[in-house]
């Protein structure tokens, strides 16, 4: 029933789709109320024991982490990262090397390259037998080094800063989960991987390769992204980006109007298309989320530029999409279909794919809801419109749980925020996985 359920989301009729609903809500009480995970070992609760007292050490460090802007496109803030992770990972037995960024080109107007110079990713790794687990996280934010929004604080039990919630707070569950299962021997003999990117907050576009490289010699992967009210993320949809330059002619707005050609004009057009393909029944959306162009108020525009977010649930839409927005700029909306004076440049990459459960994927979801109502957890599972690295490992044919890092909220904003009681519950949760997953339990 619970496979009918995932090829029946496809359909649009309401009808179908409440269906949908009743059937998978039925799915998953059946998932939770399958046969629990046995009772913590004597060596897993001296592991939970041992976090208990970790707290302060754990806060210290995302105070550290925070406090240091890793921007993507700051890449002396994301090695900086990479140094700390480095250290720490080398200090666990793990081999450290790293895995080369790139330069990403993107068509753009004159004075506004949006060339993106990508940092070196992290590659840490453990040989071992048995089970391969991969572990997860990026190490940029989307704040840049001119943003406001800079520094860690503490109010309360709410810790808030750039990356407290997305995601430099699961960067250090991940690790303390690791120290905790290095401090009772737990990781001996054990093949672990840690691969740490620096560009997931622009689609992964460099560490794409990597991820799924290593999605098809590992057996698990584990994305520490937050997660709201102790939600755990079942399905998710696809992601796309678009960016549009218009090239029009320059000529003075006065005297020689009519000579121009207004790449803006011809662009505000274009964006109307796009806008229109939104389709919330089917649960498309297209979102032109940065727009410039022109050079002065009495200037005939000679360029233009858009930058564009696409979400889909199915593969099929996000290929279509892309169809869709070529063809739109292909067309000409401001001038006559055989004019030469109006050109457009389009870039398009779906960059994520929808994450769509599997039975194994879904095996490791609730085993993850079994350990944590181990610990007094009372963890949700929710679907999102938001993307991570595990669609990537996921679509590779990798089973992937993308949401263990710290529970919070308002990631992206300048109100990001991070509990700090749930430091311990998370990592402890985190860790118990890891073990059993390396045991294969």
């Amino acid at each position: 029933m619970c496979l009918i359920a995932g090829f029946l989301t496809g359909f649009r009729n309401r009808l179908v789709v409440a269906a949908v609903l009743l059937v998978t809500s039925l799915c998953r009480v059946a998932g939770a109320a399958e046969p629990g995970e046995p009772p913590l070992s004597r060596q897993e609760q001296q592991v939970v024991d041992w976090l208990d007292q970790r707290e302060s050490e754990m806060v210290e460090l995302l105070e550290t982490l925070t406090n240091i802007n890793s921007g993507t496109l700051n890449k002396a803030g994301i090695d900086a990262i990479t140094g700390i992770f480095s250290r720490e990972l080398a200090g666990l037995g793990f081999s450290i090397g790293t895995l080369p960024g790139e330069v990403i080109e993107m068509p753009h107007c004159p004075g506004s390259n949006l060339s993106i110079d990508v940092a070196d990713h992290l590659l840490a790794t453990r040989a071992g037998s048995g089970t391969r687990v991969l572990l997860m996280g990026h190490m940029d934010t989307v704040f840049p080094p001119d943003s406001p929004f800079q520094e860690f604080s503490l109010d309360g039990g709410i810790m808030h800063g750039p990356g407290v919630f997305d995601m430099k707070g699961g960067l250090v569950v991940m690790l303390y989960a690791l120290k905790a299962l290095q401090e009772f021997e737990l990781l001996e003999g054990r093949a672990l991987t840690v691969l740490l990117n620096s560009d997931e907050e622009v689609g992964s576009l460099s560490s794409r390769k990597y991820l799924e490289e290593q999605a098809r010699v590992n057996d698990y992967g584990l994305v520490f992204e937050g997660s709201v009210n102790n939600n755990q993320i079942r399905q998710r949809k696809g992601l796309g980006q678009a960016r549009f330059v218009v090239h029009g002619r320059a000529s003075h707005a006065g005297a020689a109007h009519q000579e121009g050609r207004s790449a803006i004009r011809e662009l505000a057009y274009k964006i109307i298309e796009m806008e229109a393909m939104t389709d919330y029944e089917s649960g498309l959306t297209v979102n032109v989320g940065l727009m410039s162009g022109g050079e002065a108020r009495n200037t005939v525009a000679p360029c233009a530029e858009a930058y564009v977010d696409l979400r889909y649930p199915l593969p099929g839409q996000g290929i279509a999409a892309r169809q869709q927005f070529e063809s739109i700029a292909s067309t000409l909306y401001s001038v006559p279909a055989d004019s030469e004076e109006v050109t457009t440049d389009v870039w398009v990459n779906l960059h994520r794919p929808p994450k769509i459960p599997t039975p194994e994927s879904d095996q490791l979801l609730y085993r993850t809801v079994a350990i944590g109502a181990l610990l007094g957890e009372q963890i949700g599972i929710a679907d999102s419109g938001g993307g991570t690295d595990g669609s990537l490992t996921q679509a590779a044919g990798l089973p992937t749980l993308d949401s263990l890092g710290l529970i919070g909220d308002g990631g992206h904003s300048p109100r990001e925020q991070a509990d700090v009681d749930s430091f311990v519950q998370v990592t402890g949760r985190a860790a118990i996985l890891i073990h059993r997953l390396l045991e294969d339990r």
